[in-house]
């Protein structure tokens, strides 16, 4: 489960940044902050996509299911 919310996140992270590289590619220290990002979803000790999963994309999920 925690592997399917990590790639779930994962998924929604690379779609959305599809269209905001363009935008915000050029602030200073972008491309570090992307990868602390990736490894705080990752790390097992602060369960980042578990928290961003469960805050954020399971209820939108939810209240959009029949």
């Amino acid at each position: 489960v925690r592997w399917m919310m990590y790639w779930i996140v994962f998924a929604l992270f690379m779609a959305s940044e599809t269209f905001t590289d363009l935008l915000i590619s050029w602030l200073p220290f972008y491309y570090e902050v992307k990868m602390a990002f990736v490894i705080w979803l990752l790390s097992p000790y602060t369960r980042g996509a578990s928290l961003l999963y469960r805050r954020f994309v399971h209820p939108t999920l939810a209240r959009r299911e029949k």
